[in-house]
């Protein structure tokens, strides 16, 4: 009896011991995690201290750039897309500001790349495989007359490219759309209901996530363009009350009947254009912007001091490989996803002074 007790009081005693001994283990192996995880974080700040990990992007996007231009790249995605048909699309997006440029192009090569269009990334949605390029011009490059000629070789160098893919399909961002509908270099892809899909898509998505309950009026800035009349009608279709805000009506002003009244601003409207509105804001107003690009800090800044809340439309869910920057992170732009029956699942982010 008693030589039974002392086994089974060692054996107590072992298990007892393993058991410690896990938890010890156990407890380093989370010190450890705990300990790479704050490693981790360190080294990302301190690479985006530096520029790094941006520098690392830079000579990235600068060789595949300098590689494309014997076109030797382009033939090998076509000569495997005529066999596989899993590229479908080309997407090319300018620099809407500053920042963009900053994030792509090594200093000194930004003017030979101006009216070169390169690939920037891959970008996946629904099965279907896109390339991604881009090119340093801004707005005021292509809507300069001295610049047509140039503007004019871009097109052409874009659906070449396009050609030796073997894609059909050219979607192009911001206004650009409005300004190649009467290109004879190259036919792109008219995206306008595209668009308006997805943004009504976003606006019932504020309406469930963000607005009050009854919200109904909603002031659509740049109502009357290209865009912004199509999502008028859709929105109208659905219920909600449009307040039409465009100079194409004549000296615009928000209506004065809803002035301290919760509201949603749709800013569909030119680039910079809603600056003109802020003094006239209230508190209620929320803003969703699709407007390439995101507001500026200083704009979001602005809108912050009168209480209103901003949020961007980044796009539809999609991966583009690296993500796109300054607003667009993890998501596909609207210019350049694919039709969907039904509603678009889309990705809405709120828009801080630390975020654009």
């Amino acid at each position: 009896m008693i030589r039974e007790l002392n086994q089974r009081g060692k054996c107590e005693v072992k298990s007892a011991a393993k058991q410690a001994d896990v938890r010890v283990r156990i407890a380093s192996l989370v010190r450890y995690l705990l300990l790479a995880k704050g490693v981790n974080r360190l080294g990302n700040s301190l690479m985006r201290l530096l520029g790094l990990r941006n520098l690392g992007l830079k000579l990235i996007v600068g060789l595949v750039a300098l590689a494309c231009l014997t076109g030797l790249p382009y033939r090998l995605i076509g000569l495997w897309n005529r066999r596989h048909r899993s590229w479908t699309s080309v997407f090319f997006c300018y620099a809407g500001s500053r920042n963009f440029i900053n994030s792509y192009a090594l200093p000194g090569i930004e003017g030979f790349f101006r009216w070169r269009p390169s690939p920037i990334g891959v970008m996946r949605q629904n099965g279907e495989w896109g390339l991604v390029m881009a090119s340093p011009m801004t707005e005021e490059d292509f809507l300069d007359p001295a610049n047509a000629k140039a503007f004019g070789m871009l097109q052409y160098r874009l659906a070449r490219t396009a050609r030796i893919l073997g894609v059909e399909v050219i979607n192009v961002a911001g206004i650009l759309p409005a300004v190649l509908k009467q290109s004879t270099e190259m036919e792109v892809n008219d995206t306008r209901e595209t668009v308006v899909q997805a943004v009504v898509s976003a606006v019932a998505c504020m309406r469930r996530t963000y607005l009050e309950e009854g919200v109904n009026d909603v002031i659509v800035l740049g109502g009357a363009g290209r865009i912004g009349s199509g999502v008028v009608t859709a929105l109208r279709q659905q219920g909600w009350i449009c307040h039409i805000v465009d100079v194409a009506h004549g000296p615009a002003a928000f209506p004065n009947h809803l002035s301290h009244k919760p509201v949603l601003l749709l800013d569909i409207a030119r680039k910079g254009a809603i600056a003109d509105y802020i003094d006239g804001m209230w508190p209620q107003i929320i803003v969703l912007n699709e407007v390439f690009p995101c507001p500026s800090r200083h704009l979001v800044k602005r809108m912050a001091e009168r209480g209103v809340r901003v949020f961007h439309l980044a796009g539809v869910a999609g991966k583009i490989t690296p993500p796109l920057p300054h607003g667009y992170e993890n998501a596909i732009p609207c210019c350049a996803a694919r039709p969907v029956q039904g509603a678009y699942d889309v990705r809405i982010i709120p828009v801080g002074q630390d975020r654009v």
